[in-house]
């Protein structure tokens, strides 16, 4: 039975050579001058490189500790205070582990093609397509983390065409930064400093009346929660022109009365043809969201800045403003 093994071994590696000598004569014109035995040499060699490179990626998954660094990425997602988005990774990552368990798979083997099988077997559980492309969000979000900190790592659901189809989203209407300038100079001094708070620093329009800066570090509250960050110089200077207290600036002022002053403005200089559309507070979160994309080409980093609950959501953001992210 060894024998007979063996030979059969043989047999399968010298088919295997010959099929590496017909790819090699294909797709090397240069080589199909050489003879038969001096190509095989080459097909033995390259199948040899094909091994070692095989099993210097194994090496490399080796030293990897996968759960530790599972753990990391949670945690990561938990330190930016959004539970939904700490469960939703954890939740993609559990039905991805499940699903190469089943296949005798290490989750570090995944490539491009078994990740679209794991994509297609979710949609064949029936799942809605919505929580299928919200499980890739999350794998996907993962294996860009990975490919930060091992280089040998590669994201597989990257170009995947596994997704489910998403919905056609409405583009959003984005001020270009000369349009910003033209809306604050127009502005009166109050208003002048509100829109480049909004513009500068990414803070809504609900937070502005509980606005307080101290130094170089500003505080306000929206949506019921505390927020904080670094004041923009240009905000400084605008409010401390337009005589405003700096721990006070916009005190007295609605958030829908400064929605309104706004549109007004913008309204006015359609009308006058200097600005595009008419646009409203919130497209000064557009335009801010597609510089820091412009600048850093991370959704993570748009992620952050805009204090969204996951990276699927900024996705959807970005595609909607027009832009497309890997």
């Amino acid at each position: 039975m060894t024998g007979i093994l063996t030979d059969r071994g043989k047999a399968e590696r010298e088919a295997k050579v010959k099929e590496v000598v017909g790819r090699l004569a294909h797709e090397v014109p240069e080589l199909s001058d050489l003879d038969g035995a001096t190509l095989e040499k080459i097909a033995r060699l390259s199948m040899i490189d094909e091994v070692k490179g095989k099993l210097r990626k194994a090496a490399d998954r080796e030293r990897i500790d996968y759960q530790a660094e599972r753990e990391r990425f949670i945690a990561r997602a938990s330190r930016t205070g959004s539970e939904r988005t700490r469960k939703l990774y954890a939740s993609a990552l559990s039905r991805l582990e499940a699903w190469c368990t089943a296949q005798r798979l290490s989750p570090l083997e995944l490539t491009p093609a078994l990740a679209d099988d794991w994509i297609e077997g979710e949609k064949a559980q029936g799942r809605a397509p919505a929580t299928v492309s919200l499980a890739v969000s999350g794998a996907s979000a993962f294996w860009t983390w990975m490919e930060r900190r091992h280089p040998e790592c590669h994201n597989p659901f990257r170009g995947t065409r596994a997704r489910p189809p998403r919905k056609a989203t409405r583009k959003l209407a984005v001020p270009s930064d000369v349009e910003i300038r033209i809306l604050e100079a127009e502005a009166t001094p109050r208003l002048r400093a509100a829109i480049v708070m909004m513009a500068q620093a990414d803070l809504r329009v609900g937070a502005l009346p509980s606005l307080s800066i101290t130094g170089s570090k500003w505080t306000a509250t929206t949506k019921g929660k505390d927020q904080g960050g670094t004041a923009p110089p240009e905000v400084r200077l605008a409010i401390e022109r337009a005589g405003l207290s700096l721990r006070s600036p916009f005190e007295g002022w609605t958030a829908g009365s400064i929605a309104k002053a706004f549109e007004y403005q913008a309204r006015k200089l359609v009308a006058e043809g200097r600005i595009r559309e008419r646009y409203s507070v919130h497209d000064l979160r557009h335009a801010f969201a597609v510089r820091v994309y412009g600048a850093t080409h991370d959704v993570y980093q748009v992620e952050k800045a805009l204090g969204h609950a996951n990276v699927a959501v900024t996705e959807t953001y970005l595609r909607s403003l027009g832009l497309e992210t890997a």
